[in-house]
């Protein structure tokens, strides 16, 4: 802010400086006085504006929304100080919230310094297939030639697609570089660290994860299925990232995770319109594609778990007891 010195030149006014200043003129220094006064102001500039908009911005248009400004920024200001806040220090969460919002981010290699075992593989792809089974459909998928994991369908009373929820996974893992479910599945969990291992890898993350999957696709039907990435807003995201505030994705920024639900919903289309497919995950790129499923003979794949099987039983299964619950029922 400039204020005039007494020489008549421009001097910087603080926000600190400013919230003072305001506290000395501040007579009723009451709290429900400032706030319903900048109720006021607030339906004061939307009137500006109207007359604005009838009157072709008349003269005085600027002027008289530069006055509003300046009388909302008082109530503002003393409405701080009854709340014994910092307005500068209210300015600086600010630009640091909005910076999570629309800072598109850094890329987040949350396992560098891993070992090979320990990291994600920086491409790979997986392999959706539908199977009906008795009245339902469901979905199975395969890694390297191996089944992992239960078939799942959607457990609802409409075919939602939701037996296809792993492809979001999948878009966590490529644009975020997280997904403890896939580190689950691919065996890729970081156990020469225990708290890593036990926290950011464990049973509490992988249903957190499923929880944000959920909370997303309950809302998708009403937000045509986030085919516009603008459908995916500010107030979901604000929430997405409440809830992982305490793991290591906190570092993804609002605008990453849009982009990662996004891209997630653009590949579930086409695994639900195809009955299938194959889903390629690049990391480096943050990017994830498909491409339709041949038709093939089931010969040379196995299923994992079983017999000759590679992945142990734990993992193909990830268990009845979590898979009812983190992958079913979240």
């Amino acid at each position: 802010m400039k204020n005039k010195s007494r020489k008549g030149k421009e001097s910087t006014l603080t926000l600190e400086e400013y919230q003072a200043a305001v506290e000395r003129t501040d007579e009723k220094k009451r709290a429900i006085i400032s706030l319903l006064g900048l109720v006021g102001e607030i339906g004061d500039l939307h009137s500006t504006y109207k007359k604005g908009l009838l009157h072709n911005q008349h003269p005085v248009f600027r002027r008289e929304v530069a006055e509003e400004l300046g009388d909302i920024l008082w109530y503002v200001a003393s409405l701080a100080t009854r709340n014994k806040l910092s307005l500068e220090d209210i300015a600086r969460a600010n630009l640091v919230k909005a910076g999570q919002l629309f800072d598109t981010g850094q890329k987040t290699e949350f396992d560098r310094g891993y070992e090979e075992d320990e990291r994600f593989p920086r491409n790979f792809s997986v392999v959706f297939e539908e199977k009906k089974v008795g009245d339902a459909v469901q979905v199975k998928i395969c890694i390297n030639n191996v089944y992992v994991g239960n078939g799942l369908d959607d457990n609802a009373h409409a075919d939602d697609g939701y037996r296809y929820h792993d492809v979001f996974h999948l878009a966590y893992t490529a644009i975020l570089g997280w997904s403890p479910v896939i580190r689950a599945l691919l065996r890729r969990k970081r156990k020469s660290d225990d708290d890593i291992d036990r926290i950011e890898d464990g049973a509490r993350a992988i249903f957190l994860e499923e929880a944000i999957s959920v909370f997303v696709f309950n809302q998708a039907a009403e937000r045509n299925y986030y085919r516009d990435i603008n459908s995916i807003d500010t107030g979901m995201l604000k929430t997405i990232k409440k809830l992982s505030a305490n793991l290591e994705v906190k570092q993804c920024t609002a605008k990453q995770w849009q982009e990662a639900i996004f891209q997630g919903y653009a590949m579930f289309h086409l695994l639900k319109e195809n009955g299938g497919g194959t889903i390629s995950v690049d990391l480096d790129a943050r990017s994830i594609s498909y491409t339709p499923n041949k038709k093939t003979k089931s010969t040379g794949v196995r299923n994992a778990g079983r017999t000759g099987s590679n992945v142990p039983r734990s993992v193909a299964n990830r268990s009845q007891k979590n898979s009812s619950r983190s992958r079913r029922s979240v």
